[in-house]
């Protein structure tokens, strides 16, 4: 006996089915913090799992663009969406690996079991949130944070270690300038720090502070909600909305919310959309998402209804920052956005307790 699984991109360009023998679910999966895995997708954490060989498919059958971030390690991405999609490994004998974020279930499937290559994140990432997950028996297990790989060799990062980036927000409170870039470095930009001009945009309130489900998105006071700790940081927090997962092949995107008018070309000219090697996607009526094409990172994502307020992937931030650049963000902690369309309904929860115990522990330091 099988389960089937379908993985389809936001553009639907990509899309096939690969059935997974019962005998071997649910898999084990780490989300992985490396920074390959950050700034080739723009996300916090990579998921991906093996493709049974008789399954194998023929990769050239699909319209996506390949980027190799290792020897023997091809990375595949939508040409027209930029969803990841699936990874090729030349390691003596051939394989492929389906991003899960484009599934069309995990439930039952996928064993969730912590992050790896958390020393990579210099800061922990998004490591620090997930604590417990609850299983579909009711029964709640501690999940775990490997240092690099966990298989084989593998070494768990000590307790209450990666969990911040001592002292560096003193440091960070003196530069004006934040470095953010793609993998292949052919989008390459800068975001500055919060100014008069910051407070002036108009925008709505995001569905990350006001649920759209529940409440209206109108600000008519214009209260600045994307500007954090004295108008010196800007509001960074998480997406579980269907649109994101599907564009990008992960199951959890961050985003910082920046003013257009603090973000400039690497030399210091205004931002273009069409800077670089960046590409757009319509995700739908409206919204526009940008990615690299080349090595598929997600960068922006934009509306017309905000035009002045970007979102910025906190991927393609300045990984000697931390994953997590707290020296420029103050994450939102109440909730995950969309937690409700979440299709790793497991994964989400765990994430959301995650933000809300950690807040509850930064508040008694």
């Amino acid at each position: 006996m099988a389960t089937a699984v379908t993985s389809t991109c936001a553009c639907r360009g990509f899309s096939v089915t690969v059935e997974f023998p019962n005998s071997e679910l649910p898999m084990n999966r780490a989300l992985c913090l490396c920074n390959n895995c950050r700034r080739v997708s723009g996300s916090c954490g990579w998921s991906s799992l093996l493709v049974p060989p008789a399954q194998m498919f023929d990769p050239s059958k699909f319209n996506t663009t390949t980027y190799e971030t290792s020897k023997g390690v091809a990375r595949h991405f939508c040409s027209i969406c930029g969803a990841h999609t699936f990874t090729m490994i030349q390691r003596g004998q051939s394989m492929c690996v389906l991003n899960t974020g484009l599934w069309d279930r995990t439930e039952g499937l996928i064993n969730w079991t912590g992050c790896k290559w958390v020393d990579n994140t210099l800061d922990g990432g998004i490591s620090v949130w997930f604590k417990n997950i609850k299983r579909p028996d009711g029964t709640t297990e501690v999940l775990k944070r490997w240092a690099r790989r966990d298989a084989g060799d593998v070494e768990f990062v000590p307790e209450g270690s990666l969990m911040t980036m001592p002292k560096k927000e003193e440091i960070l409170a003196r530069d004006d300038k934040l470095k953010a870039g793609c993998h292949c470095g052919g989008v390459k930009f800068y975001i500055t720090r919060p100014d008069e001009a910051s407070k002036k945009v108009q925008s709505p309130y995001s569905d990350l502070i006001t649920p759209y489900h529940s409440h209206s998105s109108e600000n008519p006071k214009n209260e600045a909600w994307w500007l954090r700790q004295n108008d010196t940081k800007y509001l960074a927090g998480t997406c579980a909305c269907t649109s994101c997962r599907l564009a990008t092949g992960c199951e959890i995107q961050p985003w910082a919310f920046v003013p257009k008018c603090n973000i400039s070309q690497e030399d210091g000219t205004p931002l273009d959309f069409a800077m670089g090697t960046l590409k757009s996607y319509q995700s739908s009526e409206g919204v526009l998402r940008e990615f690299c094409g080349v090595c598929g990172a997600t960068v922006f994502w934009h509306c017309e209804e905000r035009p002045e307020l970007i979102d910025v992937s906190v991927g393609v931030l300045d990984p000697e920052e931390g994953a997590r650049v707290e020296g420029w963000l103050d994450w939102w902690t109440d909730r995950v956005s969309f937690e409700e369309l979440a299709l790793s309904k497991d994964l989400i929860a765990s994430l959301g307790d995650g933000l809300k115990r950690w807040k509850a522990a930064k508040q008694i330091e």
